[in-house]
């Protein structure tokens, strides 16, 4: 298996442009899904807010419920890039199990996600999913539906998955997720986990290649340490605030999103030297400039879509978050 002749720009699009492919089968225009989402293209390195973006235009212009679930399953090792073949070339599942859970990023996760094994039971559980707001049964439906997919390729089997726990209610497109995901499905569950059979783990990967599979960890580990990584707790409050645009978002709603008390949520910000307000900001910051850079919307929607109200508020917190008006900064951008 060889690895992608680009790596480091080839290897970012976190399996995201299946979903594009998906929508293109139904009629609609990628470019278009592409603009809704403030991106001109999926090349190059994308952050959590663009690929939340990404996500929220694609559920917005899917005609078929089932589109998550049928982009998951169009997924292969080299939409991934050298994330993908890092993993397939791994000497065992174990390994590549081991490398992409150190990486997730990478595979486009935009939750926290830890693992536990009882027993023969491995557990992967997502932390704090209601902070995707009503984005989340597209998520969680294309981001497993995409894992399943690619682990199965790896191993040129079936992945073994067990269990699938989601903590929304049953879907009107649910009698999918069994023929998707091959387990028991449980909904409106109290945690959302994945649980396999951990004996996959022992298996070797069909296309093991030590050197190839250190290139490209490398590339992986040089990605990670170039990019903007924000520690767990902002990731999870960044995905809190990008799925509440368009309205005000408040410390109580977001501390109990993330699962914390306010006191508690400002302490460990105060702890990773920055606050909510601050994580709010640059948050918002962040998706007015792409709005800027890559949409004709008006200012007075802009504003709106970030969360104020007032077009007059959302110019002076956009001086001070860029130090130039959003007139000047679409101009010079």
């Amino acid at each position: 298996m060889t690895p992608p002749t680009s790596p480091l720009q080839d290897s970012a699009a976190y399996g995201l442009r299946v979903l594009l492919e998906e929508l293109a089968a139904q009629g609609v225009d990628g470019a278009s899904v592409l603009r809704s989402a403030g991106l001109r293209t999926l090349k190059g390195q994308l952050t959590q807010p663009q690929r939340l973006a990404l996500l929220k235009a694609a559920s917005e212009a899917a005609s078929d419920p089932l589109t998550a679930l049928k982009a998951g399953q169009r997924q292969r090792v080299h939409h991934f890039g050298v994330y993908g073949f890092a993993l397939a070339t791994s000497p065992t599942f174990g390994d590549a199990f081991t490398f992409g859970r150190q990486n997730l990023e990478l595979a486009g996760a935009v939750l926290r996600i830890t693992y536990r094994q009882e027993g023969t039971t491995g557990i992967l559980r997502s932390h704090n999913p209601g902070a995707l707001g009503t984005l989340l049964p597209f998520a969680a439906e294309f981001w497993r539906s995409s894992m399943v997919t690619l682990l199965s390729e790896i191993l040129e089997q079936p992945f073994p998955s067990t269990l699938m726990r989601f903590p929304y209610p049953r879907p009107r497109q649910a009698d999918a997720y069994a023929s998707v995901f091959n387990c028991p499905i449980e909904f409106s569950a109290e945690q959302m986990e994945w649980h396999f059979d951990t004996g996959v783990l022992e298996r070797p990967c069909p296309s093991a290649n030590s050197l190839t599979a250190n290139i490209c960890q490398d590339f992986c580990e040089a990605m990670i340490a170039s990019e903007d990584a924000p520690t767990p707790l902002q990731r999870e409050l960044r995905s809190f605030v990008l799925g509440n645009v368009g309205r005000r978002t408040t410390a109580d709603e977001a501390a109990q999103a993330v699962g914390f008390s306010k006191r508690t949520m400002f302490r460990r910000l105060a702890d990773e030297g920055t606050s909510f307000q601050e994580v709010l900001d640059k948050t918002r910051a962040s998706l007015a400039c792409e709005y800027l850079e890559n949409t004709r919307l008006p200012t007075s929607e802009i504003a709106d879509r970030c969360g104020y109200g007032d077009e007059a508020n959302f110019r002076k917190a956009f001086r001070r978050w860029r130090e130039v008006s959003p007139s000047a900064w679409r101009a010079r951008h």
